[in-house]
């Protein structure tokens, strides 16, 4: 059965992305590379806590990066779609944390910590800088 072993995301700017996951994760970062292409891409790898088998890859090209910036600045994602990153939690305790981490942070609570109607789990749901949606849970979420 093959598995998911890395997610990539194209950013407006990478160490506001990195300093992000780096603290409300955590996850730590492995590599970090600057293509010499016309783009002049730049490419930071982190390893979430405990995920050996797994990456987040953040892709930033230097060139366009005021572009990118400034759509994000006049046109903020307004609603959260379904694409997401999921991180399972072991307690609620640590869902408590990260969503203090994300106010610290001053990232978008999309939806606070709160219990799911008719299950046995909590959903924690914010934006990242990018407008990207990270998802943590605790419990049962899913049938």
């Amino acid at each position: 059965m093959p598995r998911c072993d890395h997610a990539v995301f194209r950013v407006a700017d990478l160490e506001r992305t990195v300093a992000f996951y780096e603290r409300l994760l955590p996850a730590t970062v492995v590599s970090r590379k600057q293509h010499a292409d016309r783009w002049r891409t730049e490419i930071a790898t982190l390893r979430p806590e405990g995920q050996e088998g797994f990456v987040l890859v953040f892709v930033m090209a230097r060139r366009v990066r005021w572009i990118l910036k400034l759509f994000h600045t006049l046109v903020p994602r307004q609603t959260r779609s379904s694409e997401h990153l999921g991180f399972a939690c072991a307690t609620k305790a640590e869902l408590e944390e990260r969503e203090r981490l994300a106010r610290e942070l001053g990232a978008r609570i999309e939806n606070p910590l709160q219990k799911l109607r008719d299950k046995e789990g909590w959903i924690l749901e914010v934006l990242d800088p990018d407008g990207n949606a990270v998802e943590w849970t605790h419990g049962v979420v899913h049938d």
